[in-house]
């Protein structure tokens, strides 16, 4: 891995100095080098491995941002690895319309219907009068019912993407099940010329999708989101997945030997992990899907991504979605996404987990006091990033 700093800057100053002492951080060697141009040096610094870390294991993001980087080179094919960095962790921020997300930050909304239907300019219309800018709608959905509705499709994504650009919503998040949704879901925002950001994410019935997961590691415009499958038995499964989306796509020449240089682009870390529950063997429960909580932590002490939190489909009723929130909330996620309809009995999809629109209000007081509760965690994170 290689940080090239900007033209002009001396290898003693102190631009460089910080990038060193990140990677000390995150137990990497650096090693300064500076290479005499025509008017000008320009000076590298090269990670090295060391028997704690590996180079291929310590995340972009943290350098990219720096003072004084111009670019961060992997050499590498292999890209981020979701395990704590031997102790060491840095948690991802990804911006999202005007809000940040991340470990120690505020929760933020994400609110609208299971399965986008002709009434989805009403609901977006709804969501903007309470405050909303982050909404959530389905143009494709795998069904476990073969006559259950399945969703509008392309036309779906249009309707939600043209009442988003009417009512100013700063991003959409939506559903893809293959390779080519993604390419269709991005050409329908270029068409409907909607300026937010799309965060497109993979179900929890679409486990096996690994040339999904590898497209949209290849596309860096887009926030990519992956949910637990319904039948995984602990994050490590999540994280493999996601890797698949953090790699990017690999070469291998005719022989098999991986090739370096073709597969050394960096993927995307634009990357956001999401609890939804897990398969319910309880005949007598009361819960659609078993509420699997304790995740939001694991991934927070074992990754840098952040957790988006979906209730709905946990609770399968749209009033036990308040006491399954309340329960999440103290596990601190980064992201709520609930599913609200202007008229739940209309509703295609999960109509009888679709939140009532006059019931937001409520939604976004358990929201608001929950990060309120997680102040000192968000004083913490902003202490120890100053420091």
């Amino acid at each position: 891995m290689i940080v090239l700093m900007n033209d002009g800057i001396a290898a003693d100053d102190p631009r460089v100095r910080a990038v060193c002492a990140k990677a000390r951080f995150h137990r990497v060697v650096p090693t300064v080098h500076k290479e005499q141009g025509t008017h000008y040096g320009v000076v590298e610094v090269y990670f090295k491995d060391t028997p704690e870390q590996r180079c291929s294991a310590v995340p972009n993001y943290p350098f990219q941002s720096m003072q004084g980087v111009k670019e961060v080179i992997r050499v590498s094919p292999a890209q981020v690895s979701l395990r704590s960095n031997g102790g060491q962790r840095e948690p991802r921020r990804i911006q999202i319309g005007s809000d940040q997300i991340g470990q120690g930050l505020p929760c933020v909304p994400v609110f609208g219907p299971c399965t986008v239907d002709r009434h989805v300019d009403a609901i977006l219309r709804g969501l903007k009068e309470n405050g909303i800018k982050h909404v959530r709608g389905g143009g494709r959905k795998p069904r476990s019912n073969a006559k259950g509705f399945r969703g509008f499709g392309s036309k779906g994504w249009r309707w939600l993407m043209q009442a988003a650009k009417e009512y100013s919503m700063e991003s959409v998040w939506t559903e893809v099940m293959e390779s080519q949704d993604v390419d269709t879901v991005r050409a329908i925002r270029d068409e409907i010329k909607f300026p937010g950001d799309l965060v497109l994410w993979v179900g929890a019935r679409n486990t096996g999708s690994y040339r999904l997961l590898e497209r949209l590691g290849a596309c860096r415009d887009v926030v990519a989101m992956i949910k637990n499958g319904l039948y995984e038995h602990d994050v490590d499964a999540l994280f493999t997945r996601a890797e698949f989306v953090v790699s990017g796509p690999m070469y291998w020449d005719e022989d098999g030997v991986l090739d370096e240089k073709r597969s050394r682009e960096s993927g995307n870390d634009q990357l956001i992990l999401c609890v939804r529950g897990l398969e319910n063997r309880d005949p007598h429960s009361r819960l659609r899907f078993y509420p699997n909580y304790e995740w939001i932590a694991a991934i927070h002490e074992r990754s840098w991504a952040p957790v988006c939190f979906d209730p709905s489909h946990i609770a399968g009723d749209s009033e036990r979605v308040f006491p399954v929130l309340h329960e999440a909330l103290e596990y601190c996620p980064d992201v709520v996404m609930v599913e609200v309809h202007s008229d739940p009995a209309k509703a295609l999809c999960d109509k009888d987990q679709a939140v009532r629109m006059e019931d937001v209000p409520r939604l976004l007081s358990m929201i608001r006091m929950g990060n309120e509760r997680r102040q000192p965690e968000r004083l913490l994170a902003q202490n120890e990033a100053a420091g």
